[in-house]
């Protein structure tokens, strides 16, 4: 299980442990929907294309690693595509934060918050889902919780 902490009270940073790759940072651009996942001394680019029919690459060294595309216009799922692996990323419930990593109609992971109000978040992912998808299927939520958000307690 993933364990996420924001860097403070008032940043959508994160640090990531008990990962097996070892530690991870995850960051956001000041005033974008892009960022980067650090994974130790590994940087991993995140990068939004388009605006309608938005998606974000998840890129290595310049190669693409994963895609995820966003559902619908103001829709809060995700489609990903990663190693020929596609996966749905999606809410449990309108009313609640948490999200379900589907393959097929099979919940292989999950992404909550530690409790309503807060930011701490715990993932927890079959050994289907490898680590650096479940650290961007946790950049993705953590965007999605900073855009319907103006302030949050950590």
């Amino acid at each position: 299980m993933l364990e996420c902490t924001p860097h403070s009270v008032f940043s959508w940073n994160y640090s990531v442990s008990g990962l097996a790759l070892g530690a991870a940072e995850l960051t956001f651009g000041p005033l974008s929907d892009q960022g980067a996942i650090a994974i130790e001394g590994a940087r991993l680019e995140i990068r939004k294309e388009g605006w309608v029919n938005a998606s974000w690459t998840l890129e290595r060294e310049g190669n693409v690693v994963a895609v995820a595309k966003r559902r619908s216009l103001l829709g809060r799922s995700f489609d990903l595509t990663c190693s020929g692996q596609a996966l749905l990323l999606k809410p449990q419930t309108l009313l609640v934060r948490d999200y379900h990593l589907l393959l097929g109609d099979a919940v292989v992971g999950t992404i909550e918050p530690e409790h309503p109000l807060t930011r701490k978040a715990r993932v927890q992912c079959d050994a289907v889902v490898a680590e650096t998808i479940q650290l961007f299927s946790f950049w993705l939520v953590a965007m999605v919780w900073r855009s319907t958000t103006d302030t949050s307690p950590v």
